[in-house]
């Protein structure tokens, strides 16, 4: 059965509406999660259409003709100079994947949309080995991209390219996603239920230098994707 991420209890907690801000945002109390009125031109959310058989080595991202992500719900990712009201807070959120097969991984892909106003929307995307706790331990490789669509729109995506790294099979790996300076961003979820599975997700505040402990979410995902 579908289940749509907006009735999940950390999307009703999206209430503290951000002040002085165009587009309209909404952030949540601990202001990791943001939501934001879509676009004219956003399409309504669809159901599941027709799959597009992927060409990445894994991915979580929505392979419905229709569109990459949720328009409109994400987690936060901010620069340390923000001013969104979280000024020294630098936002990002990572999540776990495994290789079914070794190889050797040259990109990593991410769902992100920039919010209009506020910075230039530069990305980092990292690439991180499991801590053995399940959270994104010692850092492999990043790279930096721009997002060039902004948030509330379908279905801008980041990627970047990294030195070679080669992965184990069926050992848990991370894409982290962050950004500095003044940007505000948000990496949305997935469309609907397209991943139906439990993934790991952590988060930080410092930019990436420290993590939270991971916990496993099967709605309210990332969208991201590694290839070679």
């Amino acid at each position: 059965m579908l289940r749509n991420v907006v009735l999940s209890s950390a999307a009703l907690a999206l209430i503290a509406t951000a002040a002085n801000a165009h587009p309209q945002f909404t952030l949540s109390n601990d202001g990791r999660l943001s939501s934001i009125v879509p676009a004219k031109s956003q399409p309504a959310p669809v159901l599941p259409g027709k799959k597009k058989k992927s060409s990445y080595l894994w991915s979580s991202l929505n392979s419905d003709a229709n569109g990459a992500y949720f328009c409109c719900f994400g987690s936060t990712l901010t620069g340390p100079s923000n001013n969104i009201g979280l000024t020294g807070k630098a936002y990002g959120v990572a999540e776990q994947f495994t290789l079914k097969k070794a190889a050797s991984v040259k990109t990593l892909v991410a769902a992100v949309g920039y919010v209009e106003g506020y910075g230039n929307g530069s990305t980092t995307l990292t690439l991180y080995a499991d801590n053995g706790s399940n959270s994104p331990g010692t850092a492999l490789a990043s790279g930096t991209g721009t997002a060039t669509q902004e948030f509330g729109t379908c279905c801008g995506l980041v990627s970047v390219k990294i030195s070679a790294t080669s992965l184990s099979a069926n050992t848990p790996y991370w894409v982290a996603i962050t950004t500095t300076g003044s940007n505000y961003e948000a990496a949305p979820f997935q469309v609907w239920n397209e991943v139906n599975s439990n993934l790991y997700v952590a988060s930080t505040s410092d930019g990436g230098t420290t993590w939270g402990a991971g916990y496993q979410l099967d709605v309210e995902q990332p969208a991201v994707a590694v290839g070679k």
